[in-house]
Protein backbone atom coordinates (compact mmCIF):
# COMPACT_ATOMS: atom_id res chain seq x y z
CA UNK A 1 0.00 0.00 0.00
CA UNK A 2 1.31 3.44 -0.91
CA UNK A 3 0.65 6.18 1.64
CA UNK A 4 1.67 9.80 2.03
CA UNK A 5 3.10 10.83 5.38
CA UNK A 6 2.03 14.23 6.69
CA UNK A 7 4.20 15.51 9.53
CA UNK A 8 2.51 18.47 11.24
CA UNK A 9 4.72 21.47 11.95
CA UNK A 10 4.52 21.00 15.74
CA UNK A 11 5.63 17.38 15.44
CA UNK A 12 8.49 18.44 13.18
CA UNK A 13 9.55 21.16 15.64
CA UNK A 14 9.01 19.50 19.02
CA UNK A 15 8.73 15.72 18.50
CA UNK A 16 10.74 14.77 15.38
CA UNK A 17 11.37 11.31 16.84
CA UNK A 18 7.61 10.66 16.53
CA UNK A 19 7.80 11.36 12.79
CA UNK A 20 10.73 8.97 12.39
CA UNK A 21 8.95 6.30 14.44
CA UNK A 22 5.82 6.68 12.31
CA UNK A 23 7.84 6.24 9.12
CA UNK A 24 9.60 3.17 10.52
CA UNK A 25 6.32 1.62 11.66
CA UNK A 26 4.65 2.14 8.28
CA UNK A 27 7.64 0.62 6.49
CA UNK A 28 7.68 -2.32 8.91
CA UNK A 29 4.07 -3.05 7.91
CA UNK A 30 5.05 -3.03 4.25
CA UNK A 31 3.74 0.40 3.28
CA UNK A 32 5.44 2.34 0.53
CA UNK A 33 5.74 5.77 2.14
CA UNK A 34 5.89 9.03 0.20
CA UNK A 35 6.86 12.27 1.90
CA UNK A 36 5.88 15.29 -0.22
CA UNK A 37 8.85 17.64 0.17
CA UNK A 38 6.81 20.85 -0.20
CA UNK A 39 4.66 20.17 2.86
CA UNK A 40 4.52 22.91 5.45
CA UNK A 41 2.03 23.93 8.10
CA UNK A 42 -1.47 22.74 7.15
CA UNK A 43 -3.05 26.01 8.34
CA UNK A 44 -4.85 24.47 11.31
CA UNK A 45 -3.43 26.87 13.94
CA UNK A 46 -4.62 29.87 11.93
CA UNK A 47 -8.00 28.31 11.13
CA UNK A 48 -8.54 27.35 14.78
CA UNK A 49 -7.86 30.95 15.74
CA UNK A 50 -10.50 32.24 13.33
CA UNK A 51 -7.99 33.51 10.75
CA UNK A 52 -9.56 31.61 7.87
CA UNK A 53 -8.35 33.98 5.15
CA UNK A 54 -4.78 33.74 6.44
CA UNK A 55 -5.00 29.94 6.54
CA UNK A 56 -6.19 29.63 2.94
CA UNK A 57 -2.71 29.58 1.38
CA UNK A 58 -1.44 26.82 3.67
CA UNK A 59 -4.63 24.83 3.15
CA UNK A 60 -4.35 25.12 -0.63
CA UNK A 61 -0.73 23.93 -0.54
CA UNK A 62 -1.73 20.98 1.64
CA UNK A 63 -4.37 19.97 -0.93
CA UNK A 64 -1.87 20.27 -3.81
CA UNK A 65 0.72 18.22 -1.93
CA UNK A 66 -1.60 15.37 -0.99
CA UNK A 67 -4.30 15.30 -3.70
CA UNK A 68 -2.65 12.45 -5.60
CA UNK A 69 -2.69 10.05 -2.65
CA UNK A 70 -5.50 7.74 -1.61
CA UNK A 71 -4.24 7.53 1.97
CA UNK A 72 -2.63 10.19 4.15
CA UNK A 73 -1.09 9.25 7.49
CA UNK A 74 -0.81 12.05 10.02
CA UNK A 75 1.33 11.41 13.05
CA UNK A 76 -0.12 14.10 15.25
CA UNK A 77 -3.22 15.29 16.98
CA UNK A 78 -5.37 17.22 14.52
CA UNK A 79 -7.72 18.56 17.20
CA UNK A 80 -7.53 22.14 18.43
CA UNK A 81 -5.35 22.30 21.50
CA UNK A 82 -2.86 19.64 20.49
CA UNK A 83 -1.60 16.69 22.51
CA UNK A 84 -2.29 16.65 26.23
CA UNK A 85 0.34 15.49 28.74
Amino acid sequence: MKVALFVPCFIDAFFPDVAVATLELLERFGCEVAYPLDQTCCGQPMANSGCHTDAAGAEALFVRNFAAYDHIVCNGDMIQGGPQP
